[in-house]
């Protein structure tokens, strides 16, 4: 019945000139699932599976600026038979509360609980009223998040303590930038030069107080939300499943995004001896730290959990959902860590979380990434990236191109992990 809708529908576009309503639909879905942040394969897999409920044939070329979907419907006539579909997009960004509501109209569409009319009206009511945090609670978001790496950076009370003013103003400047093209071009080296300024304000003022903290963990921490982690993990697993042209574009923008941020903390570290901002003992060196049980350290994931809930813009009522994914991935890594050693450890703890993802998927009809994302969040390299190339700009060639193959090697690691998993539990609807 549905596919004579369909079909009936699609004549009467034809007369008219007027784009199928299953095409607008496609293409909706697509647009929607690229702005929350899905990964090439998994937008190509949900999409091709509703074109298969639409009983029409898609070939869909995904970069992160531009979506290509072509559509063959024999059934349309010879005259709109073959169909194309051209989507201008900016780089997504995950969005648990788009995706997740996206998610459930593409499945239960699949389902057959919906038509393509029904569909595309939900979706784009959806995208209407798109929630998104504001920028106070970005602001929150951002702080919190800064204070609990500071933690796993190699910091203690005193750098979480005065890495959440820094993170605070990172998170204002991030949602200035908001809305107004050229602000949102600089604000990723606007967000690191702010970093490292405020970072030394704050660490002096500070130790007026007894609060001796460490200005390197301090200001890391501030801007590690604006680290590309993600989008490194997302390049290589899109490489890793043959999507070249999208792993590749997106692997240039993260190395482009960890490069920008180098320059702007480099800028910043040059204006703070001219200061005189902070004094020698704040520059010693740490270790990167956190990974036994402890007070600081459950207080630190709790902090990220309630940081990573407002950055990926997941519905209040989910952060629990966010603070138990954050547990799992740090008791997944933690546990490979102690019986496989360090080099694998991201390997086994993404397959393990990804594994989950997948069986609660199937549980709560749900995409597998609203675990699988904060599940992540303490595995990612980009704080690694970052160092690496820190130490390029400070013409520590080899000690930077070493640290920059570990950042790669992590996220390979991510993203074979993810793969195994989706081979021993194969994720719903491809997300």
């Amino acid at each position: 019945m549905s596919r004579d809708l369909n079909s009936s529908r699609n004549t009467a576009a034809e007369a008219t000139g007027a784009q199928p309503v299953g095409d607008r639909f496609l293409a909706q879905l697509a647009r929607m699932l690229h702005e929350a942040g899905t990964p090439a394969q998994r937008l190509e897999g949900l999409v091709t599976a509703c074109a298969e409920r639409l009983g029409v044939t898609v070939s869909i070329f995904s970069l992160p600026t531009w979506i290509n979907i072509s559509v063959d419907d024999p059934s349309a006539g010879p005259a709109a038979a073959q169909r194309s579909v051209n989507l201008r997009v900016d780089p997504g960004t995950p969005k648990l509360a788009l995706l997740e509501e996206t998610y459930r109209v593409a499945d239960r569409f699949v389902a057959g609980e919906l038509s393509a009319a029904d569909a595309l009206a939900q979706l784009e009511r959806v995208h209407a009223r798109l929630w998104r945090p504001s920028v106070p609670a970005l602001c929150v978001g951002y702080a919190l998040f800064s204070s609990g790496a500071a933690r796993f950076l190699g910091g203690g009370a005193a750098e979480m303590i005065a890495a959440l003013p820094v993170g605070l103003v990172v998170g204002a400047a991030i949602g200035f930038a908001r809305g107004r093209r050229e602000r949102e071009l600089l604000s990723e080296f606007g967000g690191a030069l702010i970093a490292s300024v405020v970072a030394a304000i704050v660490v002096v003022f500070a130790a007026r107080f007894g609060l001796n903290a460490s200005l390197p963990v301090v200001s890391l921490a501030g801007l590690v939300a604006l680290l590309p982690g993600l989008t490194l993990a997302t390049a290589v697993s899109e490489l890793s499943t043959r999507n070249l042209a999208s792993g590749s574009a997106r692997l240039v923008g993260a190395v482009t995004t960890l490069v920008v941020l180098g320059l702007g903390v480099a800028i910043g570290e040059r204006l703070i001896p001219a200061l005189g901002l902070v004094p020698p003992e704040a520059l010693r060196p740490v270790q990167p730290g956190g990974h036994s049980l402890d007070l600081g350290t459950a207080l630190a994931i709790a902090l990220i959990a309630a940081g990573l809930a407002i950055a990926l813009h997941a519905r209040p009522r989910r952060a629990p959902i966010v603070l138990l994914s954050c547990v799992l991935g740090w008791s997944a890594a933690q546990a490979s860590r102690a019986v496989v050693g360090p080099e694998f450890a991201p390997f086994f703890a993404a397959m393990f979380v990804g594994v989950v993802g997948s069986l609660y998927a199937r549980w709560r009809r749900r995409p597998t990434l609203a675990i699988v994302l904060p599940g992540l969040a303490l595995l990612l390299p980009g704080s690694i990236g970052f160092r690496g190339v820190q130490g390029l700009l400070a013409s520590d060639t080899v000690g930077g191109i070493s640290t920059a193959v570990g950042a790669l090697s992590a996220a390979a690691a991510i993203a074979a992990g993810l793969l195994v998993a989706n081979a021993l539990v194969p994720s719903p609807r491809h997300v």
